[in-house]
């Protein structure tokens, strides 16, 4: 445990400063502007739940344009820098409109429909140019760190990015419980100004990191196939992000099928935060060394299991809030996992040559399947009665689809193996690389 202590502490001092600046800014940003607050906000507003979960489809279609990254490098002359720092920037309309909403609609100048729309927007474009942002920047931690670096530093940043929320959730909870009676929708207000502060902390970061040089388009956008470990990973991963995308907002299901309050839905999403940043700050530290295709399948079973059991959290159950606190502690532990696993998973497949077009591909291919099971998921919610015996099925089937996908994944080595592709099919382990040299 010191051990980890002293990698956390080398990481956020020193020469590694820098990533974890860039890395707690990104999450405090995400933490006040992403679904935990803006799904209850709209829901608090009017939204009917078939339409919040169309609200959160956005983001998932805006990731498609990840395959265009390595054209976009083509004509800006490899410029991952500029790109990234650009995207980055088109992100501040999230906050930015989600401040106009809340101070409109208190003001009586805006309408709960009008401010839906506007959150609707700024939801896609902000999360999309999160996502987006995320994939350069780990690109960008490869070009600029040796292996050995980029293994330290790149799975802490995660960590950090998923589980930091929580810090910030839980007070912001307890404010819109205490408040909201007296202010209305204005006591969102301080949340979303400060994920405004926190963008342009990132986009500062951003700015002051090592410069990655330009990355070659030729290789970016040529040279055919992606490599056969790599493309039988992203089948795999399309398997589980297809039940991710059916898989419904707990937070919605609280408000609507157990008559919980907006805050408690913000609570939620805290405590599973919580739970996630003490799990991926061992899982960060952990991963340096150790297997991301076995962390990987676990996540997968973790996360299949959680769903399928909040089956138990319902009506009937006078515990079905506590259930579904313990759901979702579950199933964001699975989530960071799987997250951290299968980034640094992709990476450690990727051929030289294939990075850049290996993120792009991962990510349109992963974003197109949440886009698709969430715009199933949003017409059964459409079609169906909203009530629990429709949601036990949703529960169910994302449930399945997550063990479908751990039962497709390959896995090398022992939990203590921290594999990495040599050259065409071959996985091997980093002693044996030593070996070879």
């Amino acid at each position: 445990m010191s051990g980890a202590a002293a990698d956390w502490r080398r990481f956020l001092t020193g020469r590694y400063a820098a990533f974890g600046t860039l890395a707690i800014s990104d999450a405090i940003a995400v933490a006040l502007a992403g679904d935990g607050l803006a799904i209850p906000l709209v829901a608090t507003l009017g939204a009917s739940p078939a339409l919040a979960t169309l609200i959160g489809l956005f983001p998932f279609i805006g990731g498609i344009l990840q395959a265009f990254v390595p054209a976009i490098l083509r004509r800006n002359r490899g410029d991952l820098r500029g790109l990234t720092i650009v995207i980055a920037a088109i992100g501040l309309m999230r906050p930015l409109l989600y401040i106009a909403v809340v101070v409109l609609i208190w003001a009586g100048l805006l309408s709960a429909i009008g401010g839906i729309l506007l959150i609707a927007i700024g939801f896609g474009v902000g999360a999309t140019a999160q996502a987006l942002a995320g994939a350069n920047v780990q690109t960008w931690f490869g070009r600029i760190l040796p292996e050995r670096e980029r293994r330290f530093v790149a799975p802490r940043a995660l960590a950090i990015q998923f589980g930091l929320g929580s810090v910030l959730l839980v007070p912001i909870a307890l404010l819109v419980r205490v408040g909201e009676a007296d202010w209305g929708v204005l006591i969102y207000a301080p949340a979303f100004i400060g994920a405004l502060i926190a963008s342009l902390a990132f986009i500062r970061a951003l700015r002051k990191l090592p410069r990655p040089g330009a990355l070659s388009p030729e290789r970016a956008v040529r040279g055919g196939k992606l490599s056969a470990p790599v493309r039988r990973f992203i089948r795999t991963n399309a398997i589980a992000a297809l039940g991710a995308g059916f898989a419904p907002y707990l937070s919605l299901y609280a408000i609507v099928v157990l008559d919980q309050s907006a805050a408690y839905a913000i609570l939620l999403s805290a405590v599973g935060s919580a739970a996630a940043l003490i799990g991926a700050l061992v899982i960060g530290n952990w991963l340096e060394r150790g297997s991301a295709s076995r962390l990987y399948r676990a996540s997968l079973i973790v996360r299949g299991v959680g769903m399928a059991s909040s089956a138990l959290a319902g009506p009937w159950n006078p515990f079905a809030p506590l259930v579904l606190l313990i759901v979702m502690v579950v199933v964001t532990v699975g989530f960071a996992a799987g997250m951290l696993s299968a980034q640094e998973r992709l990476l450690r497949l990727a051929a030289p040559g294939e990075v850049v077009r290996a993120q792009s591909t991962f990510g349109a291919v992963n974003a197109a399947c949440l886009a698709i099971g969430q715009g199933v998921g949003v017409a059964v919610l459409a079609i169906f009665p909203i009530a629990y015996p429709t949601y036990v099925v949703i529960f169910l089937i994302t449930g399945a689809f997550r063990l479908v996908a751990a039962a497709t994944a390959e896995v090398g080595g022992e939990w203590d193996a921290a594999t990495r592709l040599h050259h065409g099919d071959e996985v091997v382990t980093e002693p044996a690389l030593e070996s070879q040299r």
